[in-house]
C-alpha cells in the first residue's frame, strides 16, 4: 500500500527549505564548464559533452525558476504572473552568472585551478546572496499581509 502524497503546503515548505541544495549540483556543474570549457572533454567522451553541460544549463534555470515559484511573495500571484517572473528571475540569474564567469575567466586566463577556485567561490556567494534575497521579499511579504489583516 502506498503512502497518500503530502499535502500542498508541506510540499511547499520542504522544497522552500531543501530547494537550494538540490539547485546546486546543477549550478556549480554550469559554473564548472564556463570558467574551465575544456574540463568536461578531458573527463567524459567528447560526445557526451553537449548533452552533459545542456542538462546542467536547463537543470540550473529549471532549479532557480521553480525556487522562485514557491517563494512565498509569489504564491498569490495568478499562474502566468509567477511562470512569467520564475522565468525572467531565473534568466537573470543565470546569465549574470555566466557573465561573471566569462569576466573571470579572462582575468584569469592562463592559471586554471586559481580560475576554478575563484569562481566557484564566486558561485556560491552568488547562490547565497541571492537566497538571502528573495528570503528578504518572503519577510517583507509577511510583513506586509500581516499589517493589512490586522488593520482590517
Amino acid at each position: 500500500m502506498s503512502e497518500p502524497p503530502l499535502p500542498s503546503a508541506r510540499r511547499q515548505l520542504l522544497f522552500a527549505k531543501y530547494g537550494p541544495i538540490l539547485i546546486t549540483p546543477f549550478y556549480f556543474g554550469f559554473s564548472t564548464h564556463v570558467l574551465t570549457p575544456n574540463s568536461f572533454s578531458r573527463i567524459l567522451r567528447p560526445e557526451l559533452n553537449v548533452p552533459i553541460v545542456n542538462s546542467l544549463w536547463i537543470g540550473s534555470h529549471f532549479g532557480v525558476g521553480l525556487y522562485l515559484y514557491v517563494s512565498k511573495h509569489l504564491r498569490n500571484a495568478d499562474i502566468f504572473d509567477r511562470l512569467l517572473f520564475s522565468v525572467y528571475g531565473s534568466a537573470m540569474f543565470n546569465l549574470g552568472t555566466v557573465l561573471v564567469m566569462s569576466i573571470i575567466r579572462s582575468i584569469f586566463p592562463d592559471n586554471g585551478a586559481l580560475r576554478l577556485g575563484v569562481g566557484l567561490s564566486s558561485s556560491a556567494a552568488l547562490l547565497f546572496i541571492g537566497r538571502r534575497y528573495v528570503l528578504y521579499i518572503d519577510q517583507i511579504f509577511d510583513a506586509i499581509r500581516f499589517r493589512s489583516i490586522t488593520r482590517s
